[in-house]
């Protein structure tokens, strides 16, 4: 099904904040300067949102929009296609004619960890697309509520030691669900799964009302309810780029898992090795994609738009405002975290498999 989203208020705050920034609107269809892009000059492109109308895909879609119509003389569609954890909306992206008129974002780290699934249809993001570039990397932290008592993982750690931590987990298609069971083989915990959840929003609710103990999530997307005290962070699973905040880590020399190996029953470099690669993993960013093979010409001048775009003094402004962070990679760095990425699925296929299963149950 496609959502065709409204005109609420918070949307109408981020397009008037867009074109402040970006100056008078006759300016919005200049077209790119760059022969490969001349065939999709006004044209309607259709740009596939894997995500449900007001979450984080769709709100740097809709930044994103008035700048591509203005770097490449072009009209956009925004289609947002929610269904199976972003896999629908990536396999609209994929399936459809490599023409330079359908784009998008993807879940990268989500498409990473399907590939540990045999049977699992979701599209391979190694091979399946043509990556135009990353807009932002995943910033993947565990999360609390007021209501569970726990005030930091050291409270946590003393209640897995008599029962199982109940998580809300989104459905076989997010990162929320992946990265549970390796995160807690790294912490020597036992979880339960309480799956189902449509969006951040309502697990956020859920853990909020005190309905699940933990949810693994982006920070971008949540810090607004950290900031207001709904949620405490409790464990960084990669780098958080707010170091105001004193989150422990996962990974790294000082890191959990190697404080945590004993427990565990890996050394100390082997779990700092793993919570590594599962950084990799779940850190796999929103990326822009077409299908695959894109002609060369038009691939190059697309990658070069986006990154002028994404780089650009007025998109940042814009993404500022709207409280939206931009990490640029181009086409290659991007293509190559998720080479580094696939290959660290492989090691955690059984955990991830069992996960699954257990969602599914």
């Amino acid at each position: 099904m496609t959502y065709i989203p409204g005109r609420g208020r918070f949307w109408l705050g981020i397009f008037l904040a867009i074109l402040i920034g970006i100056g008078p609107i006759s300016a919005l269809f200049a077209g790119s300067s760059l022969p490969g892009c001349a065939p999709l000059e006004g044209a309607t492109i259709r740009w596939v949102v894997p995500s449900r109308p007001g979450g984080g895909y769709d709100a740097y879609s809709r930044l994103l929009q008035p700048f591509l119509e203005q770097s490449l003389g072009v009209q956009t569609r925004i289609e947002n296609h929610p269904e199976a954890g972003g896999v629908v909306g990536a396999q609209v992206i994929r399936d459809a004619a490599p023409d330079g008129k359908t784009l998008g974002l993807i879940n990268a780290s989500g498409l990473l960890a399907a590939r540990a699934i045999e049977d699992d249809p979701a599209p391979d993001p190694t091979v399946d697309f043509t990556i135009l570039g990353q807009v932002v990397s995943n910033q993947v932290v565990v999360f609390t509520g007021t209501a569970t008592g726990f005030r930091d993982i050291n409270d946590l750690l003393i209640a897995a030691q008599s029962r199982p931590i109940v998580v809300g987990v989104r459905d076989a298609g997010s990162t929320s669900l992946y990265s549970v069971p390796v995160t807690a083989e790294l912490l020597g915990i036992e979880y339960a799964l309480v799956s189902g959840y449509v969006g951040s929003a309502a697990r956020t609710m859920a853990l909020i009302r005190g309905e699940v103990d933990i949810i693994v999530g982006n920070f971008d997307s949540l810090k607004g309810q950290v900031r207001v005290g709904e949620l405490i962070p409790l464990l960084q699973l990669t780098a958080l780029v707010d170091d105001e905040l004193d989150i422990p880590q996962l990974g790294g020399p000082e890191g959990l898992a190697r404080h945590r190996a004993g427990v565990t029953g890996r050394t100390p470099q082997q779990a700092e090795q793993a919570a590594s690669d599962l950084a990799v993993i779940v850190g796999a960013g929103r990326l822009v994609v077409a299908p695959q093979d894109l002609p060369a010409g038009l691939s190059d001048c697309l990658d070069t738009e986006l990154g002028k775009i994404l780089q650009s003094a007025k998109l940042l402004q814009a993404a500022d405002r709207a409280h939206l962070s931009i990490e640029y990679q181009n086409s290659a760095s991007a293509h190559q975290n998720l080479m580094a990425g696939a290959r660290g699925v492989d090691q955690f296929r059984d955990l991830i498999s069992a996960a699954i299963r257990r969602a599914r149950e």
